[in-house]
């Protein structure tokens, strides 16, 4: 059944002599959402939209009035999340630094609508802290999504990650669709929800994306809502996003945050400790937790003792570890993802005694063409298990970097369960 503000919108379209790609072209709406509105597929659209077509159309005040009050009198009342489904997860109450990043992904919450959806895509090495940062920038931007903040699990690093289309369905639930409302065939799903985020002024975290094509169904084109999606992949191949690559901490920055962990009743009387356990957590914020919190759970230790306790570079990797944190096993992560190819490369290199490498040494201890090396470490940088600081040039991280070179071989087979090739 078509809607009072579609009829509206037709006839006004008709009687300004304008085809719907004509009207697309003037107001910055697309002539997809302008036909579903007309046809009652869309019939609130949001103030923003209205706006543009009004101005597009060059309505009179009494035209105006009619069009706005119809699009008023078709939105329906914003549904709230379902109880436990894609809730926000709680908050890190001392989250440290990345002021740049929250300022700028407040910057693109103010431009979602205009008239596309933002979508910014935040990537880096496990431990990063892209979903901390994302969560955290949801929880502040509450102001500018009045319409809900939802969050999705893709379980990227899984096996099996989550497939698009059960992302779908759970996203839809969460929106406040019925179970039997929602669409047994994954494109009319995806068109459901396209419908749906016209509506609606919401912020979605896709966190732990695989992938392009896991996540592309899942961007609404249009409409005012804002998607943060996480990777350890920079996810080069999505169109018109932005991207929000995450390097480790500043010096100051990874001080702090040990503060905000222990206190500074604890840190204040051993400032030099902190600052030596800060440089050997590499500034990698997962580390910088799993220190802090073994520091806060031994009352009697100081900063000094404990990283006189990880000056062992032979061991380090391995004693980051506290509780089910562990820096190694988010590295391993990305090692089970890698190609076989891409695993020989980095154990040989492993093996090599060097500061940082390039292609031809990486081509040589790997018994591969120049061409295909190159494409190894590549694929280990956007995994995060190579760093890149010059062009042709590559090394590893700080932590899995050390004096007895079988280290890191060792460490990252054994936590991904992996066979010696």
């Amino acid at each position: 059944m078509v809607s009072q503000f579609g009829l509206l919108l037709r006839r006004f379209r008709q009687e300004a002599r304008l085809t719907l790609e004509e009207l697309s072209a003037a107001s910055g709406v697309s002539a997809r959402a302008i036909s579903d509105m007309e046809r009652g597929a869309s019939r609130g659209p949001q103030r923003r939209t209205v706006q543009a077509l009004v101005e597009a159309l060059e309505l009179d005040d009494g035209q105006r009035t009619a069009l706005t009050g119809a699009a008023k009198a078709g939105r329906p009342r914003p549904t709230g999340p379902i109880p436990g489904s894609c809730e926000l997860p709680r908050a890190v109450g001392d989250f440290t630094g990345r002021a740049a990043q929250l300022r700028l992904l407040r910057r693109l919450a103010g431009q979602a609508g205009t008239p596309a959806a933002t979508v910014a895509t935040i990537s880096g090495t496990g431990g990063i802290g892209k979903s901390a940062l994302a969560v955290h920038a949801a929880g502040h931007l509450a102001d500018l999504f009045p319409d809900g903040r939802y969050f999705l699990d893709l379980r990227g690093m899984d096996a099996a990650p989550l497939h698009p289309a059960m992302a779908l369905s759970r996203l839809l639930k969460a929106l406040g669709v019925p179970e039997k409302g929602i669409p047994g065939d994954e494109e009319e799903r995806a068109g459901h929800y396209r419908a749906l985020m016209r509506k609606r002024r919401c912020l979605i975290v896709l966190d732990n994306v695989a992938h392009e094509s896991q996540v592309r169904p899942l961007l609404p084109p249009d409409g005012a809502a804002m998607i943060i999606v996480t990777s350890r992949r920079t996810l080069a191949g999505l169109e018109g996003v932005r991207q929000i690559p995450l390097a480790p901490l500043s010096g100051e920055e990874t001080v702090d945050l040990l503060r905000a962990i222990v206190g500074e009743e604890r840190t204040g009387p051993d400032p030099a400790g902190l600052t030596r356990l800060a440089r050997l957590s590499g500034n990698l914020p997962l580390a910088v937790r799993i220190v802090g919190n073994r520091l806060q759970s031994r009352p009697g230790w100081t900063p000094s003792q404990l990283a006189g306790r990880l000056d062992d570079e032979e061991r380090r990797l391995e004693a980051l570890a506290a509780g089910d944190l562990a820096v190694a096993a988010a590295f391993a992560l990305s090692y089970q993802q890698l190609s076989a190819t891409a695993r020989l490369v980095f154990r040989r290199l492993a093996l090599a005694a060097a500061p940082d490498f390039g292609v031809p040494l990486s081509a040589v201890l790997g018994e591969l063409e120049p061409e295909e090396a190159e494409d190894a470490l590549e694929e280990l940088v956007e995994l995060g298990l190579l760093q890149s600081p010059y062009v042709a040039r590559y090394r590893f991280h700080d932590l899995v970097t050390t004096s007895e070179t079988e280290t890191v071989a060792r460490v990252i087979r054994q936590l991904a369960e992996l066979p010696e090739r």
